[in-house]
């Protein structure tokens, strides 16, 4: 082994405090890990806790004095239309506070935000000198030790003699076999925002073919799962180490394979691990059977994405569901009060028609209408977000809502206002999306706060009674 090395890993700082609470940088524990275990110094800083993230930066940056210095770039931009923000004009500004006050050290570049525009992220900031594309447990450490012949180490960008050099994709490694990552690199308790903010994975891959989804480009179309035993076992760490008893499996899909997911929860039951979460569901692969199990096990929260409430837009968007399955979960959900329910609806996606809008409409206005009293339920209507490798892109460029051309890394919120997918020749039907979206959510507001007041009380009144 060659000489330990002190490494030092940012998450990218987003550019603004997130109203729902920071997200715990999963994917730096998972870097951080093998390296620790290689005996380098590692230590992690998330500058989005900070009040004055770029003054903490060079504060860390001078402190430890890294020979390495790993930026994780997550988001590019909120891909959200209503609140449209570029969270990677931060990235420049950390490199320079980074070369500046250590400038001896190795700059690399990772994370999901990174490898969807590696190339153009590369070219646009030459003060990087390393880029790890996709998943980064094994080559970032192989990198590490091979930085003076980078050539021989799958999946990296390089520079040399003025030019950019990829060495071309690594295939993809072994989930199962990974190491669970460590969540004591940082302090795990700033995080305390319920459910979502604090991840576990089972599996990478999804299999589905969704039209605007990147997910199979960044974990690959075939699923590698981890053991239920290990997933389970990460779970009782989080308990015992930390005292996290709330979380989120962020698996694209956490219901398929079913089988799987069963088995997780069977093994949490078995064990008597007291836990609430939430996950991303699919409604194909739903069921009440499966539904009463996961409660069991510890399920409060369901995100479902149907995307559509037309069959012509489901099938462009190849949902490879129907408006019938969409009905049949809502009518599910709604026997099952004490879950939340949360369904994700695109306004104006391919294949809609004006009558799809009015469907859209009146899907949104009866799911926040039924679960009106349930603090964390509703329906949203948003935008499609045009992204690179995916089937939304080729249909945008056929339509010509975007040409050969257009860059999909923005330089600044203005652009970006240009790189949302909507139906060509149907103004009318997205003007009367955005003002339903405005309305029904300053309606609402009031209503989902009230809920959420009673909720607490109720919860204090159980507390007290125990």
């Amino acid at each position: 082994m060659k000489n330990s090395q002190r490494i030092l890993l940012i998450q990218a700082y987003q550019g603004r405090k997130d109203i729902m609470g920071e997200c715990f940088p999963i994917g730096l524990c998972c870097i951080a890990t093998p390296l620790a275990t290689m005996g380098n110094e590692v230590k992690i800083f998330d500058p989005n806790l900070s009040d004055a993230p770029y003054e903490d930066i060079k504060k860390h940056v001078l402190m430890f004095n890294p020979h390495v210095v790993g930026l994780s770039i997550r988001n590019i931009d909120t891909c959200n239309k209503v609140d449209i923000f570029f969270s990677f004009k931060t990235v420049q500004p950390t490199i320079e506070v980074v070369k500046k006050n250590a400038p001896q050290a190795k700059i690399m570049v990772g994370g999901s935000g990174f490898s969807m525009f590696a190339e153009k992220i590369m070219m646009r900031i030459p003060e990087i000198d390393f880029g790890v594309y996709l998943e980064g447990e094994i080559t970032t450490p192989e990198l590490i030790e091979n930085f003076e012949t980078p050539e021989s180490v799958l999946g990296v960008y390089y520079r040399r003699a003025g030019r950019l050099i990829f060495t071309g994709p690594r295939p993809l490694s072994d989930f199962n076999g990974l190491p669970l990552p460590r969540r004591d690199f940082l302090d795990i308790t700033r995080y305390p925002h319920p459910f979502g903010n604090v991840g576990i994975q089972t599996k990478r891959g999804c299999p589905l073919t969704c039209a605007y989804c990147s997910y199979p480009f960044l974990n690959g179309n075939r699923i590698r799962l981890r053991s239920p035993a290990k997933v389970v076992h990460e779970i009782e760490y989080l308990v015992n180490a930390f005292g996290i008893r709330q979380f989120m499996f962020i698996d694209g899909i956490f219901n398929k394979p079913e089988k799987h997911a069963r088995e997780i929860c069977h093994e949490i039951i078995k064990r008597g691990v007291e836990v609430k979460w939430q996950a991303w569901f699919d409604m194909k692969a739903f069921s009440e059977d499966f539904l009463s199990l996961a409660k069991k096990a510890g399920l409060k929260r369901i995100a479902f994405s149907p995307d559509a409430a037309s069959n012509a837009s489901l099938q462009a968007l190849k949902k490879r569901i129907t408006v019938g399955d969409i009905h049949e979960v809502i009518a599910i959900a709604r026997r099952h009060t004490d879950i939340d329910f949360a369904f994700g609806f695109f306004g104006t996606p391919p294949g809609q028609t004006f009558l799809g809008v009015l469907n859209t409409i009146y899907l949104y206005l009866k799911i926040n209408f039924l679960f009106s009293f349930r603090a964390n339920s509703g329906a949203t209507v948003s935008w499609i977000r045009i992204e690179p490798d995916t089937e939304i892109q080729r249909i945008a460029l056929q339509e010509g809502i975007i040409d050969k051309n257009t860059e999909l890394l923005p330089h600044c919120e203005a652009d970006l206002e240009s790189l949302y997918y909507s139906t060509p020749n149907l103004w009318s039907g997205d003007v009367l999306i955005r003002l339903m979206n405005w309305s029904v959510y300053n309606l609402m507001k009031p209503v989902k706060r009230q809920a959420k007041w009673i909720l607490k009380k109720i919860m204090q009144r159980d507390n007290k009674i125990k």
